[in-house]
């Protein structure tokens, strides 16, 4: 029986990192920036992905505890494009002096914003049994957003590549970035750091990535022992397991 992994129907992003790695060359510190939006992007596929692909096969007594799971995806996207649009995309236009310089990438995120909101508030009415629970309608719900929702998170790597042409502009960009980061996680809390890490593959790029994301240590330890269990009903439907090896999913019957 072959396992079934969060791998498909939406494609992973390379990293920039991985490609220079390839080539022999050595990052610059617009491909480490896009290279963490890679990884941030991954863990928001893997978990659309996980949720596709299990939504059909919930049972009763799973219902809440996918929704909770589903509520989780959505707050990794929401935190992490509220601190763009709060923080990085001013930045780069305050820095760079181009008005309007990322506006299209606001733009794109208005046009998933209906489809997400349906789906969390789907998902919040399931988990407080106002709603049945119907994989089908999920996966309606994803198909109506995901192509869009994809389209976005690929195109937004070349552009942060293409802030090369003001590096000399934009040399605090890179700590601006990672305390950008830092907010969306505290805003995610404890279960939502559980779910980046069941949806954090750290052998991804032929194990480039085995240190990402750059927490302290003592907050990966706890995630991935204490507060792994506390949230074990929900984290169960992630990608990876609590080593971060991708794991066949929970709910998913093996292939043949």
């Amino acid at each position: 029986m072959a396992p079934v992994y969060a791998d498909h129907p939406f494609a992973l992003l390379s990293t920039p990192n991985f490609q220079a790695k390839n080539n022999g060359t050595k990052p610059d510190m617009f491909d480490n920036m896009a290279s963490e939006m890679c990884n941030v992007h991954n863990m928001i596929i893997r978990g659309l992905n996980s949720i596709y692909l299990q939504a059909p096969y919930i049972t009763p007594a799973d219902e809440k505890p996918f929704a909770r799971y589903m509520t989780g995806w959505w707050m990794l996207l929401h935190a992490h494009h509220s601190g763009e649009e709060a923080l990085f995309f001013p930045t780069v236009e305050r820095l760079t002096g181009v008005k309007g310089i990322m506006d299209a990438n606001i733009e794109q995120h208005k046009a998933f914003h209906d489809g997400l909101d349906k789906f969390k508030t789907y998902a919040d009415s399931v988990v407080a049994g106002k709603e049945k629970f119907d994989g089908g309608k999920v996966v309606e719900m994803v198909d109506a957003f995901g192509p869009v929702l994809m389209t976005h998170l690929g195109e937004e790597i070349p552009t942060i590549l293409g802030l090369r042409k003001y590096a000399d502009r934009l040399e605090e960009l890179p700590r601006l970035f990672e305390e950008e980061g830092e907010k969306a996680m505290k805003a995610m809390g404890v279960f939502g750091m559980v779910w980046c890490f069941a949806n954090l593959d750290i052998h991804f790029e032929n194990d480039l990535w085995t240190q990402w994301p750059p927490a302290p240590a003592p907050v990966k330890v706890l995630t991935r022992s204490v507060f792994w269990l506390m949230n074990a009903d929900a984290r169960k439907f992630g990608a990876a397991d609590r080593t971060g090896n991708m794991r066949h999913l929970y709910a998913v019957p093996q292939s043949t």
